[in-house]
């Protein structure tokens, strides 16, 4: 698998302690550790699921669960609104590369074999929150393996099937290297075609650049209401090393203002705020750190990766605050969706592994049942 983007990030442990590294997304070229066979079963013995792993859900249907809260509303002047009058909206929040096991960092559990360090004794985690609110689920990335929908557990592919519904052999992407097509489109673009004002954002060019550039492409030639943005770009007027088409492709997705935060995800942080105040409807951004302190120092295993996960389990809570502070004094609603696009092993991923394979949906309103899997066996659906 080819290389990707490197970033510089800075992540702090709880003492404020800045750790300099630089990473790459996608999957390392090295020799990956023994894969544990009980992964699973350990990760199903913690008491805080919603769910079990013989009932886990395919990351496909946050696309699902987004679809059924929106869909009770009529759109009207450009917002959905619900029956008794309520404005809906929408924020999905990625925890890139955040393993299910990194859970007990933040939730208290009595079967967890770590007991590092928990955001839960701050009382400020905003994954407990979802987690008391509506649910936190055992989830599943990778397709089923063996089948035509068999995907690497990779960045793109993954955030891909959260997004559109499917798994990359519909919307098209089944790697880093791939490109969606048109047919299943993002929940972002499919609601800006219907009026509302949706954004989505990442700091990793490739994303926006290779893997949906039909998609940037659509919004641009018809002026649709959905920002994209790469966070921390500058826009230039001959590109270099960009995976980009054009250089009008690579502008497009170029804020007016690039953020010098964006490697300490902070920017993304304060990209979903100031989208917030700036009345979207639905908002989805990727926190990035989580993946790269898996790449540079192990996923699960390092001081550096539990920083990460707390860091940006604490960004989210800043955001919820708002959030809360809106459904006050806005009249407005909100669906939050948190959720890891796929874990590791070592310091990369991509494979079937259960430590890969195996992910998190944490949400304020609860899955339906309808949206689980019966019989799921780490790797596959019984039938």
């Amino acid at each position: 698998m080819k290389l990707s983007k490197i970033t510089a990030s800075v992540l702090s442990v709880v003492a404020a302690v800045g750790i300099l590294i630089s990473a790459f997304r996608g999957c390392k070229k090295e020799k990956m550790p023994e894969s544990d066979s009980n992964y699973l079963a350990d990760v199903n013995q913690y008491s805080f699921w919603s769910n079990t792993s013989d009932t886990a859900i395919a990351e496909y249907n946050t696309y699902h669960h987004i679809h059924t809260y929106l869909d009770e509303c009529e759109i009207v002047n450009g917002e959905a609104v619900t029956p008794d009058g309520k404005v809906r909206k929408v924020l999905f929040l990625g925890f890139d590369g955040m393993r299910a096991d990194a859970l007990p960092y933040l939730l208290t559990d009595e079967n967890s074999k770590d007991s590092a360090a928990y955001n839960s004794v701050t009382n400020v985690s905003a994954i407990k929150r979802m987690q008391q609110s509506g649910g936190l689920y055992l989830a599943y990335c990778g397709g089923e393996t063996g089948t035509e929908t068999e995907q690497t557990t990779s960045t793109s592919a993954s955030w891909t099937s959260h997004f559109t519904g499917v798994w990359g052999n519909k919307h098209g992407i089944k790697t880093n290297d791939d490109s969606k097509n048109m047919q299943y489109k993002t929940f972002m673009l499919e609601y800006a075609e219907k009026g509302l004002n949706t954004a989505i954002a990442f700091d990793w060019d490739q994303y926006f650049d290779l893997n949906l550039k039909e998609e940037v492409k659509y919004v641009m030639a018809n002026k649709l209401p959905m920002q994209i943005c790469d966070i921390d770009r500058v826009k230039m007027e001959k590109p270099k090393k960009t995976y980009a088409e054009t250089p009008e492709l690579y502008n497009f997705t170029a804020p007016e203002n690039p953020s010098s935060s964006a490697p300490y995800d902070t920017g993304m942080r304060d990209y979903i705020l100031d989208r917030m105040a700036q009345g979207d409807d639905i908002i989805c951004g990727i926190f990035h750190n989580i993946d790269t302190a898996g790449h540079n120092y192990g996923f699960g295993i390092s001081t550096q990766y539990k920083a990460a996960v707390m860091n940006c389990d604490m960004y989210a809570n800043s955001i919820l605050n708002a959030i809360e502070e809106r459904e006050k004094n806005h009249n407005e609603e909100w669906l939050v969706v948190m959720a890891n696009d796929h874990g590791g092993l070592g310091t990369g991923h991509g494979a079937q592994t259960l430590e890969e394979r195996t992910t998190w949906i944490a949400t304020n309103k609860e899955f339906n049942e309808k949206y689980y899997s019966v019989g799921y066996n780490g790797f596959n659906i019984l039938k």
